[in-house]
């Protein structure tokens, strides 16, 4: 091997080293000819885009990236005119711990790049690496609840008072090893990270998400619901109107329909179910009601779609 093509890769690799560890080293007045100041002052989604190639493609796939255009967010604030909807729809700096102020421009991109990791004139995030076009800064609240809960004030406080150490980013930014950036050369120089999906994941319930119990007494049916795995109340919401709807057909031994009962599950009635808690529901039935046949329907706050999500028969000769 050549003198001059061992240092060349000699040098690749210190060029490695340091831009996946001690990219800080290098002075800012060596960065300052290639740097961008366009990506920290009103740059678009997409300009963040050509490089982050798959963080944009996710972000665009993501509700964050309507908050601002949503038909149901425009009817819901009243053509965007509720003042409390503005800070969170359209965010100027999101701060861990702190409400954030709206902003007049750049409305129609919502909550994006910008909002969430340009701060103090640097582009801040979870990974300490070295980015020519802009400064980067280290900064672990981006693996904290604690910065969600910014704009999820009340889903951050019912999580935080069950106790539970998984994130909001555990469930709803579930991580793949890949590289930050697709655009050469620093797609090939920048190694593998943990990287969150920026699609902002609304979770699915899962066959154990809800718990159903149903005894009988000679004059009544008792339903007890648990939420038993999500760590916050379900649904939860600030300020939309997710619900479960409870539905309970009471059928006589003939199988006519002796009553239908609905029951609405809602954060903004204050009867959605907190974790871990059963939450009991009592009806009187005369003898004849020999079974009651239950399902549990979940509307997003974004739909008028109601989905199944469980179902289930229960015999009075047998407890369920």
């Amino acid at each position: 091997m050549g003198l001059g093509l061992l240092g060349g890769l000699v040098g690749l690799l210190m060029l490695w080293v340091v831009v996946n560890f001690a990219g800080g080293l290098i002075p800012e007045f060596l960065l300052a000819p290639v740097r961008d100041p366009a990506l920290l002052d009103k740059a678009e989604a997409k300009q963040c885009g050509d490089c982050h190639k798959a963080i944009y493609e996710a972000w665009k796939e993501s509700r964050h990236s309507r908050a601002w255009i949503s038909k149901n967010y425009i009817k819901d604030s009243e053509d965007r005119t509720k003042e409390k909807c503005l800070p969170c729809h359209i965010p100027q700096v999101v701060r861990a711990g702190k409400k954030p102020d709206p902003r007049l421009d750049q409305r129609d991109e919502g909550i994006f790049c910008v909002s969430c990791h340009v701060k103090d004139g640097a582009m801040h995030g979870p990974h300490n690496v070295l980015s020519p076009p802009h400064p980067t800064r280290q900064n672990q609240n981006y693996n904290s609840s604690k910065l969600c809960g910014s704009c999820h004030e009340k889903t951050f406080e019912q999580w935080e008072k069950t106790g539970e150490r998984e994130t909001c980013q555990s469930c709803h930014m579930p991580r793949t090893k890949k590289r930050l950036t697709q655009k050469p050369p620093l797609s090939w120089l920048h190694r593998e990270q943990w990287v969150g999906d920026h699609r902002f994941l609304h979770g699915d319930f899962e066959a154990d998400t809800l718990g159903v119990q149903v005894s009988w007494t000679d004059s009544r049916i008792v339903l007890g619901l648990k939420n038993q795995t999500v760590p916050h109340h379900v649904p939860t919401a600030d300020n939309g109107d997710p619900r479960l709807y409870l539905e309970t057909r009471l059928l006589e031994d003939s199988g006519k329909e002796y009553d239908n009962i609905r029951e609405i599950l809602a954060p903004q009635q204050e009867t959605a179910l907190p974790y871990n808690q059963e939450v009991t529901f009592r009806y009187r039935v005369p003898e004849k009601v020999r079974r009651a046949s239950i399902q549990i329907l979940y509307r997003p706050a974004w739909s008028k779609e109601k989905k199944p999500v469980w179902s289930g028969d229960f015999d009075r000769n047998s407890d369920g």
